[in-house]
């Protein structure tokens, strides 16, 4: 009976309903994107345009020539890119839930002595150092979201999010890219630069074809032009396919080496293993990164927006302000009983999570 007290509406409810992030929640905590999905419709726009101009102009002159394969192979790249593109989206990229004295995840730990009207346990953290291959690593205590972020983790601003192995905020889909939805970025950006590639290979070779079919009885530029003329898509294609696969491909290759290496976007440009030792994190040999870095992770996950969470009857009666929980610590040591309580349960609430992360960073 004293548990159900906490199951009422009043008291209950989902996490999506008052998890405070940037990021869009959709259909009831159903679905989770990015924090600008302006960005993301037009990057949708620049792969989808272009595929309607190759369907509509260029598919129907493969046909003429007997190179339907051409039309096929290009609907199986487009499509590889929308599922793709779609899970690195709507996945959640390994985000850290946040800790809020405004509610609990877990029921029970409704029944500790707390004083959440007096105390923002966000400032009373201590740091927790660990060790892997000979580099101490600082488990950093991060004061928007009042957790520990492990190795490689980072905090989003765009998203607001804390996010494992956080590599960077993609500004094209406006979503973080961190360790479960790297696979699909990675896989994604390789789709559209093998579209593009193949988009300015085709085009041009077909063009190439027909001005050699008409110069037998005009010049060589004539008949350039005329080909051009007759089909400008063409040329269009070309020059669309040449100019982002110079930003593109670029891309995929330099996410190549990060994956070869075991290294991060963020690790990369803040330059963390310039130093004698290297980077702990990479393996014996590339096959061994790839594995690492281009493995599904599914268990590796801490949001779950359709859990339930609990609001503690002292908070609903006394609501907190930060700002005055941060005098009130400095100048008063009444609760102080009360605040170690609270911080040896917090410890004990976040240690699994913390495991599972080193575990998982760990060769």
């Amino acid at each position: 009976m004293q548990k159900q007290k906490y199951k009422d509406s009043k008291s209950s409810k989902h996490l999506y309903q008052i998890w405070q992030t940037e990021n869009k929640i959709l259909c009831n905590g159903k679905l989770l994107t990015g924090s600008e999905n302006h960005k993301l419709l037009a990057s949708v726009s620049f792969i989808t345009i272009p595929s309607f101009l190759f369907y509509i102009f260029m598919s129907p002159e493969f046909a003429k020539n007997g190179q339907n394969g051409y039309t096929v192979v290009f609907v199986l790249i487009q499509i590889t890119i929308y599922v793709f593109l779609w899970f690195t989206v709507c996945m959640d990229p390994g985000i850290i839930p946040k800790i809020r004295p405004e509610y609990e995840m877990n029921e029970e730990l409704l029944e500790v002595p707390q004083k959440y009207s007096k105390v923002d346990y966000r400032f009373i953290m201590d740091s927790k150092m660990f060790i892997i291959k000979a580099h101490q690593f600082k488990l950093k205590y991060c004061s928007t979201c009042a957790i520990y972020r492990p190795a490689r983790a980072s905090h989003c601003p765009s998203c607001d999010n804390c996010v494992v192995r956080f590599d960077h905020h993609c500004p094209w889909i406006g979503q973080c890219i961190g360790r479960r939805n790297y696979i699909y970025f990675y896989f994604f950006i390789m789709s559209v630069s093998f579209k593009l590639i193949f988009v300015f290979g085709v085009c041009l070779s077909y063009i190439v074809d027909e001005s050699k079919k008409r110069s037998s009885n005009m010049e060589i530029s004539d008949a350039i032009s005329e080909t051009l003329a007759y089909n400008p898509v063409s040329i269009i294609l070309v020059i669309y396919s040449f100019g982002f696969s110079c930003f593109v491909v670029g891309l995929w290759l330099f996410h190549t080496y990060l994956v070869f290496t075991n290294m991060t976007t963020n690790e990369y440009l803040k330059k963390h293993w310039i130093v004698e030792s290297k980077n702990p994190f990479k393996r014996q040999n590339i096959l061994k990164n790839i594995v690492n870095v281009l493995t599904c992770i599914t268990q590796l996950k801490f949001l779950e927006l359709k859990q339930f969470v609990y609001q503690p009857k002292e908070y609903m009666q006394s609501p907190i302000n930060t700002q005055n929980h941060l005098n009130e610590v400095n100048d008063s040591s009444k609760y102080r009983e009360e605040d170690k309580i609270q911080v040896e349960y917090r410890g004990k609430q976040m240690q699994q999570q913390n495991i599972q992360i080193i575990s998982e960073i760990q060769p």
